[in-house]
Parts: structure tokens; sequence; C-alpha cells
């Protein structure tokens, strides 16, 4: 087996009171499987046990009823251990990075779906409780893959993974490609415990942390960087540049529509669990569900005077920033009446309710972001390639025409669409990489009433930014209030080297 080491490898057993010091995973693993076995017992006396609590320190995790959902939680920890000693001897060599302040809870809690390792290559179901000897196992499988032809001229090594048919010119990508399957880290942050499968990412949780710098400000959401990467990173979530080819819902990536398509146009659940009928798509899912069946509470808030408790670490993290961080919980608030609610859905019923609002096309919820007053208000504008808007306005008016196709069938009359209806996008001799600012039909289309079709608008006619200075003549052209707001586009698609049109 390949075997990763790092150099002065050493860990602390942090296992009850145990101060046992490991130089390398394997005497780790053997020395935790001891633990295990004198915890556990032998195997007759397992059914007499209902819960399995982890006895590592700071950790409040319960297994009920599945020894070996608490073995593979255990080894977790061994390689946990092994990541924020990684990441201390990281930073130890970067003093100019800055500390990370997300110590309120013990760095020693665990993400969710820290179970049995089951490979999905091409012919291989081996499954482990140990996450090092997975990650090892599939490393192997990376290092025998084979150059295989795609064509004539063209060789390429092809990703086994159950369901997978990407493929790369080097092994090097290969191995990075497979950390999307097997979750696989390589640094946690030794201040909070979080894990990341780079440095760079660690990195980038760090400069989160620090000050930010007035100038790096998204002109789109007001969010300030401390670095220009990461505002740069940013700004590209904030355009839709794929398209799902069941609906108008538009992401950002291919794994979020990946993510989309699995969720809102598959009915596979292929994840079920142990303790009733009910089954899940994806294993987080799974998990949170699993933890309605423990018995009593888990989580305890570590604030003085606080007896708050509840079953996962989720809404404890919610719990805190609402109660005890400075400022509490943004609060939401309605663009057309100015009600301010707590939460997200409740001003979601409002505005379908009251306004009569609707879904924009494509989404299946409303999406909010903050204003310059504070106040979390309904998103009017999303940003999206310019390819990803014709192919939209090219299914809508397939739409349109079956529509009328089929009135005309029945002998009824089309109805009149209003001004504000479909608008098609101007041809553009801009590149590829052009974006298209448009507008959502939730409040400024507003659609006629028990009209079902989907309102979507485009921008078509913004102004060049440096041929209009204070930008007096775009207010004067768009009285409506949103011109702020495409001329902040505009900036941050710029920025990106894009053209908006």
């Amino acid at each position: 087996m390949t075997t990763k080491r790092l150099d002065g490898f050493e860990v602390f057993c942090e296992w009850a009171s145990c101060s046992f010091r490991g130089r390398g995973m394997e005497e780790l693993s053997d020395h935790m499987a001891a633990h295990l076995t004198e915890y556990l017992g032998d195997k007759d006396a397992l059914e007499e046990l209902d819960e399995y609590a982890c006895l590592w320190k700071g950790c409040l995790f319960v297994s009920m009823g599945s020894p070996a959902e608490l073995e593979a939680h255990a080894y977790f920890h061994n390689y946990h251990a092994k990541l924020k000693y990684a990441g201390s001897q990281l930073l130890q060599s970067r003093p100019d990075l800055p500390a990370c302040s997300q110590a309120v809870h013990s760095n020693n809690q665990l993400p969710d779906g820290s179970n049995r390792h089951i490979c999905q290559w091409e012919n291989c179901d081996s499954s482990f409780l140990n996450p090092e000897w997975f990650y090892r196992h599939v490393d192997n499988h990376i290092e025998s893959a084979e150059q295989q032809s795609l064509s004539s001229q063209q060789q390429a090594l092809l990703c086994r993974w159950s369901g997978c048919d990407a493929y790369f010119k080097i092994r090097y990508r290969l191995r990075e490609h497979m950390r999307s399957h097997t979750q696989e880290r390589l640094v946690a942050c030794p201040t909070c415990g979080s894990m990341f499968s780079s440095n760079t990412k660690l990195y980038d949780h760090l400069h989160r942390q620090a000050q930010p710098v007035e100038s790096l400000v998204c002109e789109h959401c007001g969010k300030a960087f401390s670095s220009e990467r990461l505002l740069r990173d940013h700004v590209r979530q904030h355009v839709n540049q794929v398209k799902c080819p069941f609906c108008d819902m538009t992401c950002t990536t291919l794994p979020a529509l990946k993510i989309h398509i699995r969720f809102r146009h598959c009915d596979e659940r292929p994840f079920p669990c142990d303790f009733c009928d009910k089954r899940f798509k994806n294993q987080r899912d799974l998990q949170k569900h699993t933890d309605v069946h423990n018995e009593g509470s888990v989580f305890h808030c570590s604030v003085e005077g606080c007896a708050y408790s509840c079953q996962t670490f989720p809404t404890m993290n919610q719990h805190f920033k609402r109660v005890h961080e400075a400022g509490g919980m943004s609060k939401y608030k309605c663009h057309l009446c100015d009600k301010v609610f707590s939460w997200c859905y409740t001003l979601t019923l409002h505005l379908r309710k009251k306004h009569e609002l609707k879904w924009p096309s494509g989404h299946s919820r409303f999406r909010y972001r903050k204003d310059v007053d504070g106040y979390l208000k309904l998103n009017m504008v999303r940003v999206e390639t310019e390819e990803v808007t014709k192919e939209i306005m090219k299914n809508m008016n397939k739409k349109a025409v079956s529509l009328r196709k089929s009135q005309r069938s029945r002998g009824e009359r089309a109805p009149v669409a209003p001004d504000s209806g479909h608008c098609t996008p101007p041809l553009s001799t801009s590149s590829s990489s052009s974006c298209s600012s448009s507008e959502e039909p939730s409040a400024q289309s507003s659609p006629q009433q028990g009209d079902d079709s989907p309102v979507y608008c485009v921008m078509s006619t913004i102004p060049h930014i440096e041929d209009e200075p204070g930008g007096s003549t775009e207010q004067e052209a768009n009285p409506s209030g949103t011109s702020g707001a495409v001329r902040a586009l505009t900036m941050v698609a710029r920025g990106l080297g894009m053209d908006v049109v």
C-alpha cells in the first residue's frame, strides 16, 4: 500500500484520559483498535447496549445501537487528528496568515456522515471503517489505472467510479477529481477543526476571518473581502453559467446543476433509514433524519447561563448565531410593504399570499440578499451568461407556441401578453463569456393575475459606464430604481473580463 506520511508525525490520542502519542497512522490505528476492543467488549454483550457514546475529548457523538458506527466514527477521529497536525505544520511555516477565530465549539466535533466508507470503483465493493485505509485503497485504483483510447489520436485516464464518465490526461487531475467522490480532505484548521481539500482552501478559510478591505467589496451583494482572490471567486458565484435540460433553472457550476437534477427531477432514494421505512436521496439527509431517532438531547449550549440543547450540531450552530452572536440573526423585510419577519419562510408565505407573487421561472423558491439598510430582501436580479439566457428564451417561445396551438384546438382566444412579458435578447457580437443581467419576475414584472406562464425580462439597454459620468442619464432613462443594481452588475462583469448586453 501507498503510505502517506508527514515529517515528524506525532499525534496524541484523546480517547478518555489516554495520553498515547502516535508517530504514524498504522500505530495510531492499532492503538484505537485496542481502545474499541476494551470499550465494546465481546460480541455476546453487544446486543445488551442501546447506545454507544464516543469517549474522544470534547466529542458528544452517540451511536444508537450500532457499534460499527461508533468504530467508524472513532477511526475518523484519528484521521481528523492527522489533518489538524498537517494544518498546524503548515501554519507554522506561514506566520503571515491571520489567526482563526472560530473556536466557539470543540475542534473535535466531526461532520455528519463519518461512517463506513464504501469503494464504488468498477468491479470493487470493498468497504472500510477506517478512512485512512479507504483513501489509500482508492489511491491504489488511481495508481493502477491505465490510459484508454478515446479516439485514434487521444488517450486518457478514465474515472471508473460508479455513474461517472469523466476522463483526464494526467493522473494528478484524476486524483483531484476522485476527492469529489470520496470527500477526502488533506488538511484541517488546528483551531476550529474544519477540514479542507487543499492548502489554498485553508488559507482562504483564514483570510475570510481577517478584517475586510474597504475597496474589496462585491458590487452585487455588498460583501467585503480581505483579498482580491476571495472577491474574484465570490463574484463568480453570482453568474449562472449552466442551464438545467429539464427546466429553466440556471446554476453557477455543473456540480450545483447535478444536485438540482438529483433533488428536483429524480425520484431515486438509495439511502434507507435503519429505524423506519423512510428513504433519502443522499447520505447527509439520511444522517439528519437519523438524529430524530436519538432519544434525548445530545448538544448543550456552552454559553454560561444558557440551558438550550438540541440533537444536531447545525441546529446548535444556528442557535448560537441567533442568540449569542453580536447583532443576532438578520431580519427579512418585504420590499413592497416594509413588513419585517424573523425567518425567510414567513416572508415567502407573505409574498405569495399577500402580494400574490410567483416563483421565478425554473426556480422552486424565492431568494433573498442583504440590502443597503441591512435587511434581507427579495433578490430581484440574477446574472447569467448570454448563451444560457438565449436557451431560456428559446424554451419559452416553444412553450408559447404550444400554448397557442392547444388554445386554438379548443377554440379559445389567446390572451394578449403584457408589455413587460417576454423581451427577446439582442444578438451580440461579444465573446462567448459575455453575460446578461436579467430581472426575476417576482415584483418588477407584475404578471397578470391567473396567468401561470413565466415572465422573463432581459435588460438590453445598459449604457457604458465610462460614457456616463455620475450615472444621471441612466437614472433618468430608468426611473424604476433598478439602475443602481444594473450599474453595479456591469462593473462586476467587466471586472471579470465580460461584456454586459
